[in-house]
């Protein structure tokens, strides 16, 4: 009983946790957003997003964490163990897809943000040189084809968790993560004003 009850626990962490990564879906939103008002580029609410953005690092690093933690725990917990993740090729798959989310946030963290950071602080405010203005456009967009990447993975890897918990037909699987996909592409390209479409 106690062990049905620690597992119920552990899930219920595990899937809040994997429903705060959907950070990069209202990233994607904001960016959108800021980008339908057009130049010049270095105002206040510029500076505004940069910070909101990459004050998310953190928290998205400890959710991930707890992810990891809580779907391994959820694995010992159900007698299963480090062979599970190549026994049910899903789990797999939702174990890497979390690793490449941590590289790809790690990879904004390191190398893309800073050089933002330097060019704001380069701009002095609004309106930027033309030539750093187009930079900074640059900069960003890489950002956003990252978050693109991460929201895809998230979707991903919830259909992937949910597959592994209640098994249904692969067909289903495909189906849904096609769905993932053509709502990331349709996040990355608009401010998906009626939700789902």
């Amino acid at each position: 009983m106690l062990t049905s009850d620690l597992t119920a626990a552990v899930r219920v962490i595990h899937v809040i946790s994997a429903i705060l990564m959907i950070w990069p879906f209202y990233a994607l939103v904001a960016v959108n957003q800021r980008a339908r008002l057009g130049p010049p580029l270095g105002d206040r609410l510029d500076i505004y997003l940069e910070n909101v953005i990459k004050n998310r690092t953190i928290p998205c690093y400890i959710f991930q964490a707890t992810v990891l933690v809580s779907g391994l725990a959820l694995i010992w917990l159900e007698g299963g163990n480090a062979l599970t993740l190549v026994d049910h090729p899903g789990l797999g798959v939702k174990f890497l897809l979390l690793f490449a989310m941590a590289g790809s946030l790690t990879y904004v963290l390191v190398r893309l943000q800073p050089q933002i950071d330097v060019l704001f602080a380069q701009g002095g405010g609004a309106p930027f040189p033309p030539e750093l203005a187009t930079t900074v456009a640059r900069l960003r967009l890489q950002r956003k084809r990252m978050a693109s990447m991460c929201l895809m993975a998230v979707l991903s890897a919830a259909v992937l968790g949910v597959q592994a918990a209640h098994p249904f037909p692969l067909w289903i699987t495909v189906v849904f993560i096609g769905a993932a996909a053509l709502f990331t592409w349709r996040s990355y390209r608009s401010v998906t004003a009626c939700g789902w479409f």
